[in-house]
């Protein structure tokens, strides 16, 4: 299991307890900013092919762009967790609207307890790295308090600090329906060529 996979799960049993100690297992339906997102195949295999193209592309000197659509990170989301099984979310849903990610799913805890969710975050650039600031996260009927966001927050930008070394990233941008990075190898850490 992945160090993000550890984490992700950390924070979703975290959640569950939360809710059922301060909640009811009926879970209203969590408001989602758009229509659902279909799942393909198709769409994560371009989204895999478009990622190691921009990173062939990426130099010290050369900056190469990735455009990331919701039916893209959504399939990508969706089928790798069909594949490892070992996060308890289904059904996920990502949009990408006027600089927020949205994120809807249903996390299955305890075998029989399903609770809609719904995590809203908000990435930002600071010295060539992505952060992340988690806004809004409700499961089932709770939103959680401010302490809890901050404490995703610093857990998802951890996660995202070791998983992201190598490449300077100089714009991001989310649009609807789109997220767009640019980024340049760093020239402390270089990447390998991905051959494929």
């Amino acid at each position: 299991m992945s160090r993000i996979d550890q984490i992700f799960i950390s924070v979703l049993l975290l959640l569950g307890i939360v809710g059922l100690a301060c909640g009811s297992s009926q879970t209203p339906p969590v408001v989602a900013p758009g229509g659902t997102i279909s799942v393909s195949q198709e769409a994560a295999y371009r989204l895999k092919q478009n990622f190691y193209q921009a990173m062939q592309e990426a130099t010290l000197t050369h900056e190469a762009r990735l455009r990331v659509t919701n039916e893209e990170i959504t399939s990508l989301l969706a089928l790798e967790l069909t594949k490892t099984g070992q996060i308890p979310l289904t059904e996920p849903q990502i949009w990408f609207i006027a600089g927020k990610i949205y994120l809807t799913g249903r996390v299955n805890l305890l075998g029989s307890l399903n609770l809609n969710s719904l995590i809203i975050a908000a990435p930002i650039v600071t010295d060539g790295r992505v952060t992340i600031q988690v806004q809004q996260a409700q499961m089932g009927a709770l939103s959680f308090p401010e302490n809890s966001l901050l404490s995703m927050t610093q857990t998802i930008n951890e996660a995202l600090a070791e998983i992201a070394t190598n490449l300077t990233i100089t714009h991001l941008e989310i649009q609807n329906g789109e997220m767009v990075l640019a980024g340049k190898l760093r020239s402390d850490n270089p990447i390998p060529r991905i051959s494929h």
